[in-house]
């Protein structure tokens, strides 16, 4: 399938799409407008994992395992129930946190319907994080610090103890060497467990030094100047493109479901038969051809005329059939053009209007319908008196008449025939107009007369369904010894300019 192809659904369904497109949006709009304004401020800490020197793997790996733990605890429960209490909120605001790639960085961000408020929230809980880092990742249980300095206090006692009474042996006289050695020995154990202690005490207070300082703030948060949520740019955007997207969508599914041929080679394809004329699009107020000049309309009629005259240069006193599968497509408008073309070639026409349950030639024509075929038929007047002329040379118009009885009973009568016969020896063409094919049986009784016919066919208005079944009655033995060609109404207009531009240069 050629890109041309997609373009000219995507035209043939631009109300569908652009209809989609509307009600989304509409919905997008309306969605929008109706969300609150989501303010947001965030807050950066720094977690210091190590204090300068080598860094090994395992570090990497604590620091890492560290950072998701402050992750987790800045959106655990305890937290967020200790902030709504220092805000005293009844609920907490909505809270996320998240590690900076590659960094020792924390980003905690606070959503609320008040930018103030959320800012406020953001720095809170960083507060929070700080003033509770101990609790928080010791658990809540006792920290080394203090064991080690219940310890030292005491094994103090003991030293003060171990001192005294070696101070004690010491200045005895005599002087006893055993309970001196025994009191030195005693003094020393008791030294070096508090020297121990004391040095475990130093370390121990160092890292919590350390640790009272792991956990800074970088950047505070600020108050917000304009709403985070809704993103209405976003929206309306994505609204837009899903729109789209969903109307192209549907307008190719409307063009799956549908049965109407928009191509003429579609058409042709599906009849068996190449067009012997395409008649293009045009307005109403220029599909009238009966003032002089020229335009594409008037100039595919001569086509197609002098396309008549060429099939069969040998052929005189020729009935043409004009039909159709089904109504409304143009065929009656094809005969009164093409009537007018043949009169430019020279030719004399009678036009008849055998549509008799819905004639419409005589208004082409602009004569009235008083008296016409039903009465010639019903031998209440003369053919000659029936004939009406027209404004185009050569052409007489035989209008439908008022029938009394089902038309089929005069249009498929001896006189039918007669009558026929009698136009083809006074004009070099009898053009008969006649129902649809598809909605009346009239023009089944009018065929043994047609010497060929012309079938029109309404490019995006024909169905498919439509020609697959007159191309069966087309297959029947009735139309075995008969010429068909195909004319497609509203066929591509595929030309460059038209002869009415060409001329007025």
């Amino acid at each position: 399938m050629e890109l041309r192809h997609y373009l000219d659904i995507i035209l043939r369904r631009k109300w569908i799409i652009l209809f989609t497109v509307i009600t989304i949006m509409a919905v997008t709009i309306f969605g929008t407008q109706a969300q609150s304004s989501i303010y947001q401020s965030s807050t950066t800490l720094r977690i210091a994992a190590s204090i300068g020197g080598q860094v090994a793997y395992s570090d990497y790996i604590y620091s890492d395992r560290l950072m998701n733990t402050y992750v987790q605890i800045a959106v655990s429960q305890p937290v967020l129930v200790e902030l709504a209490k220092r805000l005293d909120m009844a609920q907490p605001p909505v809270v996320a946190a998240e590690i900076v790639p590659n960094t020792e960085l924390i980003k905690i961000t606070v959503e609320d319907t008040n930018a103030k408020r959320a800012a406020v929230a953001a720095n809170t809980l960083a507060d929070i994080l700080i003033s509770q880092s101990n609790d928080l990742y010791s658990g809540g249980g006792r920290n080394s610090l203090d064991v080690l300095g219940e310890q030292l206090a005491k094994v103090q006692p003991d030293l003060d103890r171990a001192m005294r009474e070696y101070e004690k042996i010491v200045v005895q006289t005599p002087a006893a060497l055993e309970k001196i050695e025994s009191s030195r020995q005693s003094l020393q154990l008791q030294q070096n467990t508090y020297a121990t202690l004391l040095a475990q005490y130093n370390q121990a207070q160092y890292r919590e030094e350390i640790q009272s300082s792991m956990i800074t703030v970088v950047d505070p948060a600020v108050v917000a100047q304009s709403p985070a949520k809704p993103q209405t740019l976003l929206n309306y955007t994505l609204g837009i493109l899903l729109g789209l997207v969903g109307g192209a969508g549907l307008a190719f599914i409307f063009e799956n479901l549908d049965t109407t041929l928009y191509t003429t080679e579609a058409i042709e394809s599906l009849v068996a038969l190449n067009a012997l004329a395409g008649i293009p699009k045009v307005d109403k107020k220029n599909i009238n051809i009966a003032q002089p000049g020229y335009s594409q309309v008037s100039e595919s009629f001569r086509n197609l005329a002098v396309n008549i005259l060429a099939a069969d240069p040998q052929a005189h006193k020729k009935a043409l059939l004009v039909m159709s599968a089904e109504p409304k497509q143009g065929k009656t408008t094809s005969v009164y053009h093409l009537a007018s073309a043949l009169s430019e070639l020279g030719k004399t026409v009678a036009v008849v209007d055998c549509d008799t349950r819905l004639p419409a030639l005589h208004t082409w024509f602009d004569v009235p319908n008083e008296v016409g075929l039903a009465e010639v038929l019903g031998q209440k007047i003369m053919l000659k008196d029936a004939l009406q002329v027209t404004l185009f040379v050569g052409v007489k118009i035989l209008t439908s008449g008022k029938f009394e009885h089902y038309p089929p009973i005069l249009l498929g009568s001896p006189q039918m025939g007669a009558l026929l016969d009698d136009l083809k020896q006074q004009f070099d063409y009898v053009i008969l107009d006649t129902p649809a094919l598809l909605a009346a049986v009239d023009m089944t009784y009018v065929l043994p007369y047609a010497d060929s016919l012309l079938l029109i066919i309404r490019r995006g208005l024909a169905r498919r369904e439509s020609l697959r079944s007159i191309k069966k009655i087309l297959a029947g033995s009735r139309f075995q010894n008969k010429s068909i060609e195909l004319v497609i109404n509203q066929s591509e207009n595929k030309t460059e300019y038209n002869y009415s531009q060409y001329h007025q240069k």
